[in-house]
């Protein structure tokens, strides 16, 4: 059962959002993360989405100076700009009177160039930036949509919510076309010649990017932002165009695919099995390339 912010937690929101908004730079904050879309559990973390423009942003110093006045123990993790990459690209790591609370920063402008992006059928999936399968650059329309802004001065949040209300048609059928491709690439090319050979490695490696490239498909045929791979499978359970007993079945051959050449090919015939069920919900947004 999805847990709501507590009184006490919705006191510490407020206060370090009131907090963050006074330093210059600040364009705006929200919350983010499980407690926004209703997906919280005991112990979740409580993310804070901090905004700001590329051509004036806040000053660094001013995070970690706040983050070091309410963290339970000194020097927090407080990032600059971009260390941790170019799209979850820095933030801060605290806990605070037990209560572990994330900042993560965002680009105002970097939004915009995602959904203008989107829109023309254009996506990036960043594979350094985070584990297991890198990020997913849409992920910002999901963020969007589901942030509730705490200090959202100029309306900024709001209108970037606005503009992914609904989701792209465009950006649905770029992604149904490329990760089916890859998929059933993969299944010709690649993963059968790895099982042939016992090559578990290679073998696991194909089925375990196939099973990602089709839950990025089914979120894109439901029009539904991935935002979390954590929820994903259970996620899938509830569409209405889905293999039938996906995350069972995904997490069943993820579980336990073999060693031995046989055991490997079956995992994968199971996979290619997933594959044309999840592309026979794909009607004409698929076509094999010539």
């Amino acid at each position: 059962m999805a847990h709501e912010l507590s009184n006490e937690q919705r006191e510490l929101v407020d206060s370090l959002a009131r907090r963050l908004a006074e330093i210059p730079g600040v364009a705006a904050v929200v919350l983010g993360g499980s407690y926004a879309r209703g997906a919280a559990v005991p112990g979740s973390d409580i993310d804070l989405g901090v905004f700001y423009f590329e051509a004036e942003p806040f000053d660094v110093a001013a995070v970690r100076a706040l983050a070091a006045s309410v963290n339970d123990v000194p020097d927090p993790v407080v990032t600059g700009f971009y260390v941790w990459g170019p799209w979850v690209n820095g933030g801060a790591w605290l806990t605070i009177g037990g209560q572990r609370v994330d900042f993560l920063y965002r680009s105002l402008e970097h939004q915009a160039r995602v959904i203008a992006d989107a829109n023309a059928g254009r996506f990036e999936l960043h594979w350094g930036q985070q584990a297991p399968f890198g990020f997913f650059g849409p992920t910002y329309l999901g963020e969007l949509a589901i942030c509730r802004p705490l200090f959202d001065p100029d309306g900024r949040v709001a209108a970037l919510k606005r503009e992914v209300a609904e989701y792209p048609e465009a950006l649905r059928g770029a992604i149904v076309q490329a990760y089916l491709w890859q998929a059933e690439f993969s299944l010709e090319s690649f993963a059968p010649k790895f099982a042939a050979h016992g090559e578990v490695l290679g073998a696991v490696g194909c089925l375990a990017r196939l099973a990602h490239q089709l839950v990025l498909v089914l979120f894109a045929l439901n029009r539904r932002y991935l935002v979390s791979d954590k929820t994903a499978l259970a996620e899938i359970d509830g569409f209405e165009l889905a293999p039938p007993g996906f995350r069972d079945r995904v997490s069943a051959l993820l579980a336990s695919p073999g060693r031995e050449p046989a055991e490997l090919a079956a995992a994968v015939a199971t996979a290619a099995g997933l594959v044309a069920e999840t592309a026979a919900f794909a009607g004409p947004l698929y076509r094999r390339p010539l």
